[in-house]
């Protein structure tokens, strides 16, 4: 299996033509149609999605930066059609950081979008991908991810609560075995329990001590957790997916906004919020994350510095 950056150097922040991307003087220049109503509910336009990236870029890019992303557009809304997009569109312009993903030796490669400056986050949101997908892994690895991630889901939004139990038994689960850890909002009804590593272990490393814990938690609270994705029968459990420890895979970024009323962001707590109970899917939009960024910085920039090593399953 084969990977390279499209102009065939090792950084990932070259662009496709070697164009500079616009300054930010310019960057309203790329807008298209800035008055196109993507959240009606909210009122929320294209010019309040991308004014939001903006806004966002010194917490956002860091956790953008170097890792290929899966593009969702959304060109009628949230209520309109969307599909996932791995590879550039053709009419992306020249300057647009990218990353050739040769799947195996012989295969043709896809140009996917790479997010390295404002000017590439804000071509994406100006073609309404509203989300940001990002690999758990860098492109100068990609074997090699940088975190494991447990996505706590609930099928009804009204047992919220419980995915806020079952984050504090996965945060005990992983501090027992001398890993820290780190929650964020989904954006939706869920939560996202990040434990940054030392890099080094393969996706199928990661996967395997994920699934241990998972079993482990899963015979401990029978009651509370599932790691079956299935939804006949877990109506009223968390599942404890382990499933997007894979190459390839991605989660929603955090800070990244979510096609849900209200125009949602995936937001990072402390753990102090999540065992109150002091926290709700809708808590974070569009209109209060800045503030709260403002306030607090970026919670989540300790997922980027792991130097813990991952234990072995047990």
């Amino acid at each position: 299996m084969t990977r390279r950056v499209a102009s065939g150097r090792r950084s990932g922040s070259d662009r496709g033509a070697g164009q500079a991307a616009p300054g930010p003087a310019a960057l309203d220049a790329i807008v298209t149609n800035p008055q196109k109503l993507l959240f009606p509910d909210a009122g929320v336009t294209k010019l309040d999605l991308i004014r939001y990236y903006q806004a966002v870029v010194p917490v956002l890019l860091p956790h953008l930066r170097d890792r290929p992303l899966v593009m969702r557009p959304y060109p009628n809304g949230i209520g309109g059609r969307s599909y996932y997009r791995q590879t550039l569109p053709k009419t992306a312009p020249p300057w647009m950081p990218r990353w050739e993903h040769v799947p195996f030796t012989g295969a043709e490669g896809n140009q996917m979008p790479l997010v390295q400056d404002a000017a590439s986050l804000t071509w994406l949101a100006n073609q309404a991908a509203i989300e940001m997908h990002p690999w758990l892994s860098r492109i100068d690895a990609p074997e090699r991810p940088d975190y494991v991630v447990f996505d706590l889901d609930i099928l009804d939004g009204a047992l919220f609560p419980l995915a806020l139990r079952a984050a504090l038994l996965v945060r005990e689960a992983v501090e027992a075995q001398g890993l820290a850890c780190y929650a964020k909002t989904t954006g939706g009804d869920g939560i996202h329990v990040y434990i940054p590593i030392r890099r080094g272990p393969s996706f199928e490393r990661t996967r395997d001590w994920a699934l241990a814990l998972s079993e482990r938690l899963q015979g401990a609270h029978p009651d509370l957790f599932s790691t079956e994705s299935r939804m006949e029968g877990r109506e009223q459990l968390v599942l404890l997916d382990y499933a997007q420890n894979a190459m390839g895979k991605t989660t929603v970024a955090v800070y990244s906004v979510r096609p849900r009323p209200g125009a949602t962001v995936s937001m990072p707590l402390i753990w102090e919020e999540i065992e109150q109970g002091r926290v709700r899917p809708g808590d974070f939009t569009i209109a209060t994350a800045p503030r709260r960024i403002k306030e607090r910085g970026d919670l989540f920039a300790p997922v980027l510095a792991g130097t813990a090593a991952l234990p072995d399953p047990s």
